[in-house]
């Protein structure tokens, strides 16, 4: 019962996120595609694409995260700050410095603004959370 009050907590709680129009259809096919391979990881992401704002690259804030940009986020309470690059599951092979939409922090990071937090229970019940501390595009 713990683990579904503190997974309704964190569904009430999320930072608003905005996702860039130009990368939803592939988004939505990872999405998808992730449902299959690893469901915890693709339902997070429909959840998190079905709530999202979307809007065009050229409008976009520069604190908000999209595919490609480089993040510094702490991830915990009291995690150390780590600076990753946020990819498409296939750009994250064997590289270092990357984190993927296959997984649930690059899920997280997706849409999120720097400085917002946001919280999610693993598959196992238990919470995860991540703060975005700085945002970098390649533009």
């Amino acid at each position: 019962m713990a683990a579904i009050e503190q997974a309704a907590i964190a569904a009430t709680s999320l930072p608003p996120i905005i996702v860039a129009e130009e990368q939803f259809e592939e988004l939505s096919t990872v999405a998808e595609q992730l449902a299959h391979a690893i469901p915890e990881v693709g339902h997070f992401l429909e959840r998190e694409l079905d709530r999202a704002k979307l809007m065009s690259l050229a409008r976009m804030p520069g604190d908000i995260v999209t595919v490609g940009s480089t993040v510094e986020f702490i991830f915990g309470m009291k995690g150390r700050a780590e600076r990753l690059t946020l990819v498409y599951p296939a750009g994250a092979v064997a590289e270092h410095g990357f984190v993927s939409l296959a997984s649930p922090v690059g899920v997280a990071l997706l849409g999120m603004k720097a400085g917002n937090t946001i919280s999610w229970s693993t598959r196992y019940g238990d919470m995860r959370s991540l703060k975005g501390l700085a945002i970098e595009h390649k533009r």
